[in-house]
């Protein structure tokens, strides 16, 4: 059976071991693929998206896909395509629950000998993980759904962010149908995402959809824990 690939954008690089992949599904909702290289030329790939042969070559390129990280009770579409095409990746996740059919064959703590570490963010309900990369001059902290960065086009959509996006209408923090459905406990999430703010080796602030914020992540973070 054939798998479904949805459109999507070449490997775009942020740090000289760290790319994104922008993708999207049938509603125009955008969503990223984060891949991070170990010095080794191992890949760390999280919330994969599956990509004609073009893409995957593309993807080879930058170094041998090791590790599959599913980060959300929701967002393992594509990890059987992934499996499939290599045998020997290890799939990781919070709880040892097959991820759309696909064995998990560990947790992120495979991943602390690279430098990577990864939680479970606290107060969610989703198994929302978040992996903190090692970057050039810093860390970078990757998030799948708890925050969100992005302006749905058009006038359906932006009626749609207004409606579910995030308060303020400014496209970044947490939107009210995330807040609603995954957010259990308002001031665990809160003060974990103060807790990051206050990092000063953070650089980078990876999101599973939207834009990447590459400045002044601090107060970014503390803009979000206030959409709580």
């Amino acid at each position: 059976m054939r798998h479904a690939i949805y459109p999507y954008q070449p490997p775009r690089a942020l740090d000289p071991n760290l790319w994104q992949v922008t993708g999207s599904l049938k509603l125009p909702i955008p969503r990223n693929m984060t891949v991070w290289r170990a010095p080794d030329g191992r890949l760390v790939l999280y919330s994969v998206i599956a990509m004609h042969e073009e893409g995957m070559g593309a993807l080879e390129q930058l170094g041998r896909p090791a590790f599959m990280v599913i980060p959300h009770k929701r967002h393992h579409m594509d990890a059987p395509f992934y499996k499939a095409r290599y045998p020997d990746l290890r799939v990781l996740a919070e709880n040892r629950e097959p991820a759309n059919g696909v064995a998990i064959d560990g947790s992120l703590e495979e991943l602390e000998p690279l430098g990577v570490h990864g939680e479970r963010v606290p107060g969610t309900s989703c198994e929302d993980l978040a992996l903190d990369l090692p970057v050039d001059g810093g860390r970078a902290l990757c998030l799948c759904e708890l925050v969100g960065n992005l302006r749905l086009p058009g006038l359906v959509g932006g009626i749609l962010g207004r409606i579910v996006g995030p308060p303020g209408g400014g496209g970044f923090g947490i939107a009210r149908a995330v807040r609603f459905r995954e957010v259990v406990d308002r001031g665990r999430v809160r003060q974990w995402l103060l807790g990051q703010s206050r990092r000063e080796d953070l650089r980078m602030l990876l999101l599973g959809h939207g834009a990447p914020v590459v400045d002044d992540v601090r107060a970014a973070l503390a803009l979000a824990a206030t959409h709580v």
